[in-house]
């Protein structure tokens, strides 16, 4: 009889999942997909079976009715990392219990990991949550202003593409990564059409800006371009008036706008 016992148990063993906690979605495609749809921050907790802390938290902190009103602004779904391991993967779980907070384009805001109190996780969950919030506003208003740049792109007059190259500045320090491949490659359309018309992005502010610019530049021009990015403003404004001149063959003053 104790064989029996033993036998069932280890065949039902490899179909446990971890604890869900009250109210917790277990399916991240659809949880992910109704984000979104609904253009929420998406949060997910990682756990598994044989985790002390996950059970101590999901009797505890997760059930805690201080953090419904939190989590009812956003999607939440619970994974249990040995029945999805490649979404532990992905996302580079290797311990657990982890929470990560997401856009609603799937980007990481932000990742805490181990057990946390209710006071602790509602502090952490406020704080994400709201800078989650704010970047997804940034990328609604990225993705707005990068069709206008299209708008101007497609003239393919140099007012236009100036008009284009001042707005992709803004968008070249995006923390989204798709937002500033989208502006890099727009920053490459323009350089085709004509360097000279990027130069002004090398007196930006934003080292990121003037990273991107240098670099479009450079992959136009090739290795005799020699604007250093990280180099001090004098001395980036005075190369830049000489590769203005070099470029256009006219008044070395470089246009600001």
């Amino acid at each position: 009889m104790k064989y029996v016992i033993l036998v069932l148990f280890i065949a039902a063993a490899p179909f446990a999942h971890a604890d869900t906690p009250p109210g917790w979605s277990t399916d991240y495609g659809a949880t992910l997909t109704a984000a979104q749809s609904a253009h929420e921050p998406i949060m997910l907790y990682f756990s598994a079976t044989w985790c002390g802390p996950c059970k101590l938290m999901t009797r505890t902190t997760l059930s805690d009715p201080t953090l419904r009103p939190a989590l009812a602004g956003i999607a939440h779904v619970s994974v249990d990392m040995d029945q999805n391991p490649d979404l532990a993967e992905k996302y580079g779980v290797n311990v657990v219990p982890t929470f990560i907070m997401l856009t609603p384009d799937g980007d990481e805001v932000e990742r805490v990991s181990g057990y946390q109190s209710a006071p602790d996780f509602l502090q952490w969950l406020a704080s994400t949550t709201a800078t989650a919030r704010q970047l997804t506003l940034q990328m609604e208003v990225a993705r707005k202003a990068l069709v206008e740049i299209d708008q101007s792109l497609a003239s393919k007059s140099t007012a236009s593409m100036r008009q284009a190259a001042v707005m992709l500045y803004n968008l070249c320090d995006a923390r989204d990564n798709s937002i500033t491949k989208q502006a890099n490659d727009r920053l490459k359309t323009i350089a085709t059409a004509g360097p000279a018309i990027l130069l002004d992005g090398l007196d930006d502010s934003r080292l990121a800006t003037r990273i991107a610019v240098a670099n479009t530049i450079q992959s136009t021009l090739g290795d005799n371009f020699d604007i250093d990015p990280w180099s001090d403003a004098a001395t980036r404004e005075a190369k830049v008036r000489a590769w203005y001149d070099k470029l256009t063959k006219t008044t070395p003053a470089v246009p600001k706008f």
